[in-house]
Parts: structure tokens; C-alpha cells; sequence
């Protein structure tokens, strides 16, 4: 999905020459705290409710100390390059230019998210595996077969490299709910399985000595 497929219009493209009383407004309006600038229609930078709410009320943006950000991206970009500066600037909202840098709308906090949500198949049905092995051993093609082995298909999967100890935690989602078999054949192959979400509860060493536990108490 590319920036441009989810930007939307109708918020406001603020001036130069709009007062800190107007941004504040137009802010408050659309429940935003960045809003793009533009010149002659062309991109000058985003201005943040933080650089003009401490500001007297006819100041204008071109009056401002603090500097626009000259935060946008290309309609041509992956949404997931959008999410990233999302999430390494804070915004509430991501301007997106053409090739000419016209601001040609703008994607909200909320459609971003709605996206990723869509991009996870959070709402397709599907048991998940939060799953843990060191980098040398991850490999998709068995992770795949494991898991068809047992008549059932990866539908999703995210990986991040675990500084803490050195392990790769690999994520993935299952076209169905049940997934006790699975979760077996990924122990017999050295697979630790950190966490499990779907039908069947997964037993493990915490809820197992728990039981050796309660059964020594009743003795």
C-alpha cells in the first residue's frame, strides 16, 4: 500500500502568515496537534501545537522561533515507511507530496494504524505463536514446513533480533485457531515457545510446576 492510497484531504493547509490563535483552532477542530504549511501550494514544513502554544495569539507562523519540521513523504513511498516516521517523530499526522513537493493530502494517526491493522490481518481469525531461536537457526522454509506438516499455512510473520540475549523472536499468525500440534512440533525441532494465543491453553514449565505444587499441598 503506497502513502498516496491512504492520504486523505479536507484538513486544513495552513500559511505562513496564519496566526497562532488560527493553528491553535484549526488543531482543536480536527483533534490534530501538526499541521502542514504550504506556500503557493507547495510544502514549507509542518508546524506543532508545541511551537505555538506558548506564543502570543497574532504571531504568525513566519513569526515563529521555533523551526517548521520538514517532516512529508512521497505519495510513492510504502505505508510502512510512513509509520516509521510516525512513530520516530511522535506525529499526529504525516503530510504527503509529489514529485513537485505540492502537499496533495495528508494521512491522520489514525488511518496509519487502521492500515497496519489491516496489513497484520488483525482481523482475520488465526492462532499466533510468539516464538524464540538464535539467529544462526532461523530458517522460513522449516518454519513453514513445521507448521504445514500439520495441515495448517503462515498467514503472517514479524521478526526482531532480541538484544537481551542474543535471540531472534519470530511472530507468526495461522490460518485457524487450534494449534496445539503446532506448537508441539516446534518444541521437538529446539523452538521456544514464549507466548500462544487461540483455543488451546498452552501448558508450560510456570503452569506445570504450579500443579506439582498444588498436588503436594493436598498430600
Amino acid at each position: 500500500m503506497l502513502a498516496k492510497e491512504i492520504a486523505i484531504q479536507g484538513f486544513p493547509m495552513l500559511r505562513l502568515e496564519d496566526t497562532a490563535a488560527f493553528v491553535l483552532k484549526c488543531m482543536e477542530d480536527f483533534e490534530v496537534q501538526h499541521l502542514p504549511v504550504v506556500k503557493d501550494e507547495y510544502f514549507v514544513g509542518l508546524v506543532s501545537k508545541e511551537a505555538v502554544l506558548d506564543v502570543e495569539a497574532k504571531q504568525t507562523i513566519a513569526q515563529l522561533i521555533d523551526p517548521l519540521l520538514r517532516i512529508g513523504i512521497t505519495g510513492s513511498a510504502h505505508f510502512l515507511t510512513a509509520l516509521h516516521l510516525f512513530s520516530k517523530h511522535q506525529l499526529t499526522l504525516l503530510p504527503v507530496l509529489n514529485d513537485q513537493q505540492e502537499c496533495i493530502g495528508v494521512i491522520p494517526q489514525k488511518n496509519i494504524i487502521d492500515q497496519l491493522a489491516q496489513f497484520l490481518g488483525l482481523d482475520q481469525p488465526g492462532a499466533i505463536i510468539v516464538l524464540s531461536i538464535s539467529p544462526l537457526q532461523y530458517s522460513l522454509a522449516e518454519m513453514s514446513r513445521l507448521v504445514e506438516t500439520n495441515n495448517a499455512q503462515i498467514v503472517q510473520l514479524n521478526t526482531f533480533f532480541d538484544e537481551t540475549n542474543g535471540s531472534m523472536v519470530i511472530t507468526i499468525k495461522l490460518n485457524r485457531e487450534e494449534a496445539s500440534a503446532i506448537i508441539a512440533t516446534f518444541q521437538r525441532y529446539d523452538y521456544q515457545v514464549l507466548h500462544y494465543f487461540g483455543n488451546t491453553p498452552l501448558n508450560n514449565d510456570i503452569e506445570d510446576h504450579y500443579h506439582h505444587l498444588m498436588n503436594y499441598l493436598d498430600v
